[in-house]
């Protein structure tokens, strides 16, 4: 008998009822979702805000990922410019919690997320302990003489 439910009761004609009701989806009207102004400001706060719960949660790649550019608004579309193809489809993947989360928060539904890849700025990425040094020294050559003053290694 498993799956099957008889028409011909009453029993069962209520049942197929509440299961067609339950797969009738509620289409939302998105033009009347809100569309509330907001500044890259707030976009950023809540940018930092999502990342830390995928720290939380475990999600360090994808929480990385989205440090690795600061986000620029212009309009309601944020830009973005990952150094690599395999980071801009991670967060392709992953884009539908992030904007819901922004959208929710900042209250506007017109958020848009615009990915370009620059394999060129790369090289601007530290990836060995020197490398973070040296990125490191020129931000502030000061670094060095701490180095040698207490003879650390790099």
């Amino acid at each position: 008998m498993g799956g099957y439910i008889s028409s011909l009761s009453v029993k069962g004609l209520k049942r197929k009822k509440e299961i067609l009701e339950r797969k009738t989806v509620k289409e939302v009207d998105i033009s009347q979702l809100p569309k509330e102004p907001f500044t890259e400001n707030a976009l950023l706060a809540t940018w930092k805000e999502y990342v830390s719960k995928l720290q939380k949660r475990g999600e360090k790649i994808l929480a990385s990922n989205l440090e690795t550019d600061t986000p620029t608004l212009k309009g309601t579309v944020i830009h973005l410019e990952f150094p690599n193809e395999t980071m801009r489809v991670e967060l392709e993947r992953a884009q539908h919690n992030l904007l819901e989360f922004l959208k929710r928060k900042l209250n506007n539904y017109d958020i848009t997320i615009e990915i370009t890849v620059n394999e060129a700025a790369e090289r601007r990425y530290a990836y060995t302990t020197r490398e973070k040094y040296e990125k490191l020294k020129e931000k502030n050559p000061d670094l060095e003489i701490l180095r040698t003053t207490f003879d650390l290694d790099i």
